[in-house]
Order: C-alpha cells, then sequence, then structure tokens
C-alpha cells in the first residue's frame, strides 16, 4: 500500500466501537434505531477525549467530534434518552453545549438486566443489587401482564367489529353481562350467534325479548333459544305481540302439565347426577317447583342434590327439597352461600355433638355421616332414557 495513501489516516482516527448488549436489549429498553446511533456517536466521542472509565461528556465535544448531528437534533435526541433513564444530563455552565452527558443509568439498566437473565453473576452478599432485581422483575411481570390485556382487549375489538360491522353482538353480549351479572359464557355466545345470525333477530327486537325472558328467571341459553324458535315460527316482531306470546304461553306452559311430557336436558343431568329416576310426572313437577315457583337456578339444584349424595345413604328429592326449602327460607341464592350455611352447620355440629340426647342426637350422629357417592355408569344411564 502507498504510504502516503489516505486509507492509513482511516485507521489513525479510530473506529468507533459499540458494547453488544445494546443491541440485545434495545427492545426491552425502548431504544429505536435512531437513539442506537446516538448512543454509538457518544461511545465515539468517550473514546476520543478520555479515559473510558470517565463516562461523562459534554454537548460541545459531541459535535465537534461528530458534525454531522445538528444542535437540534441532539437536543431531541438527548431529551428522549434522558427520559428513558438511559443516560443522565447535568447543567454545567449558561450554554447548550455545556451541558455534560453520562452514562451510569445505562450500565446500571444493563448490569440489572444481565444479572436477571444470568443470576451467576449475582452476588450473594449484594443484597441492595439482589433487591433492585427483584422491584425490576416485577416491574416487568406487572408490564407484560398489562400488555397481554391490552393486546386481547384490542384483538376482540378488532375481531367482533370485522364479524359485526354494527356492533350487534359486543352490544347483546354486554347487556347479558351487565343483566345476569357474570361474564358472557361460551354457550350462552353460541346461542347469540344463532339469535343474530341464524334466526336474524334485530338486535334492538333481542334485547326486549331478553330483557322479558330474565324478568322471568330464564336465563338458560338453551331455553331461551327454544322461546326464540317459537316467536321466529309466529312471526312475532312486535313488542305488543312478543308480550302478549310470553304471558299467555310461556308462562302458562311453565306450569303446564303438557311440559311434563317433554325432554328437558337439566332434567335428565340432575337425575344422570343424582342417580334419581326423573321419568316420573311427579319428580318432574317437584324440579319445576324448585326452577321456577322457588326460583332456584339448575346450578343451585345441582349442589343441593350434591348434598342430599354426600350425607345421605337413602336420600331422595324429599331431602333436596328440604334442603332448597331452607335455602329458600334464607334467601340463599348463590353456591357460594350454600357451601357457607354447610361450614356454619358442621361448626355447630362439632360444638354440640351431644345435641341434647336421645333420638335428636342419633338423628345428628346419622346426618353428619359421609359416603362417597358414585355416579352410575353409562348403561345405567341409558337404561333410563
Amino acid at each position: 500500500m502507498n504510504p502516503t495513501s489516505s486509507s492509513l489516516e482511516f485507521f489513525r482516527w479510530g473506529l468507533a466501537s459499540m458494547p453488544g448488549i445494546i443491541f440485545h436489549y434495545a427492545k426491552e429498553m425502548d431504544l429505536e434505531v435512531d437513539d442506537i446511533g446516538l448512543l454509538c456517536a457518544l461511545f465515539y466521542t468517550m473514546e476520543r477525549t478520555r479515559p473510558l472509565f470517565q463516562t461523562g461528556v459534554s454537548v460541545g465535544q459531541i459535535l465537534m467530534h461528530c458534525p454531522f448531528i445538528t444542535k437540534q437534533k441532539l437536543s431531541g435526541k438527548l431529551t428522549r434518552l434522558a427520559k428513558l433513564e438511559i443516560v443522565k444530563l447535568e447543567e454545567n455552565g449558561k450554554g447548550f453545549t455545556d451541558k455534560k452527558v453520562y452514562f451510569e443509568p445505562l450500565m446500571q439498566r444493563l448490569d440489572s438486566l444481565l444479572r436477571r437473565d444470568h443470576p451467576g453473576f449475582s452476588s450473594p452478599v449484594d443484597n441492595e443489587n439482589d433487591g433492585n432485581m427483584l422491584v425490576l422483575l416485577n416491574q416487568y411481570r406487572s408490564r407484560i401482564e398489562q400488555l397481554e390485556l391490552q393486546v386481547e382487549e384490542e384483538n376482540r375489538e378488532r375481531i367482533i367489529p370485522d364479524l359485526y360491522p354494527n356492533g350487534s353482538f359486543k352490544k347483546v353480549a354486554d347487556f347479558i353481562a351487565k343483566k345476569t351479572g357474570n361474564l358472557l359464557s361460551v354457550k350462552m355466545a353460541a346461542e347469540l350467534k344463532k339469535w343474530l345470525e341464524d334466526m336474524s333477530f334485530n338486535p334492538e327486537f333481542l334485547l326486549i325479548m331478553l330483557e322479558l325472558c330474565f324478568e322471568r328467571k330464564i336465563y338458560n341459553p338453551r331455553e331461551i333459544t327454544q322461546i326464540a324458535n317459537q316467536i321466529k315460527e309466529n312471526s312475532i316482531n312486535t313488542v305488543e305481540d312478543l308480550e302478549l306470546f310470553l304471558n299467555n304461553y310461556v308462562d302458562t306452559d311453565r306450569i303446564n302439565p303438557a311440559r311434563l311430557n317433554r325432554f328437558d336436558p337439566d332434567i335428565q343431568e340432575f337425575g344422570s347426577y343424582t342417580g334419581i329416576d326423573m321419568t316420573a310426572a311427579a319428580r318432574k313437577k317437584m324440579y319445576y317447583k324448585w326452577r321456577y315457583d322457588w326460583g332456584f337456578t339448575h346450578v343451585m339444584i345441582m349442589k343441593a342434590g350434591e348434598i342430599m349424595c354426600q350425607r345421605t345413604k337413602n336420600g331422595g328429592l324429599e331431602y333436596i327439597d328440604s334442603v332448597l326449602h331452607n335455602w329458600l327460607s334464607k334467601e340463599i341464592r348463590q353456591v357460594d352461600d350454600a357451601e357457607k350455611e354447610l361450614r356454619e352447620f358442621k361448626n355447630r355440629s362439632k360444638k354440640d355433638p351431644a345435641g341434647g340426647g336421645g333420638a335428636r342426637s342419633q338423628t345428628r350422629a346419622n346426618t353428619a355421616e359421609y359416603e362417597i357417592y358414585m355416579p352410575p355408569s353409562l348403561e345405567e344411564i341409558e337404561s333410563k332414557v
């Protein structure tokens, strides 16, 4: 190579080096490409001016060694890095060029990230750093959870308008959630899609229908679909006709003996779980008394059946009827409240094991016995259907 070649001069000026760890954690520290470029210029200025352990450089030195950067752009980028806690700015004079830029925040941030991902670097006696690392971990976990919720919400808001441009699904779903006090279940969502798409119900008319059903304590999606099918078959499309239909047919049908001959999946599930043959009309009538006259949900009736199976050897509908009547008198309508009442009963029994002696004591001893309930086999269930 020619000794006077300008290429040799390139190397005399030195190379601008940049710690590779910054590229690795750039996304996690919210660094953009321009930010990394500015950090490279800062490191280059530091290498040209002072020993590496002296991290601070002045704005004037940066502008001198990196003349491609304007004051305005450098001011904006330094302010951004300071807000991200990557660098620290200090006023050392009156002018902008006298400001000092320090790298300690960047080094501390990289140290925390490195210790987080490589615990072997942590010192057992470095309690302060360990505490800082735990705080940082908790902050990242909280941020990840918030971002996941945000992404989930954005996906839901994006998908629903694609399926229903007028927002009808979300409108009705929010109404159901508000009235029932629960998030939209998978079954209810499937039935709602059927009401809007297959049956082509107007959202406003559907809201009125659901309001009238909820007033009658009809919350089962399948039962609402049965009512919706009858409304569709009879071409009911006004509020007056809808109220007339519900008053004259649905309300009376719920206590009509003709209903007892229909297949009801809730009754079938109740009978399969408890092992009680529910084909008899009298037994179905008792179930409907609990469900509609007393206003218990199917879940609460199943809970009473569970208690019957656990606490009796030869129990039946009479035992369940007494449990539900007890809940009715105490206004117990939720499973959590029922379990709480059962725990209190057990505590009272433990405090008073004698219970006054005699037959009453023997009765309490019997009711305190538990046995493991074995649900009937599939063959037994099919033989009862």
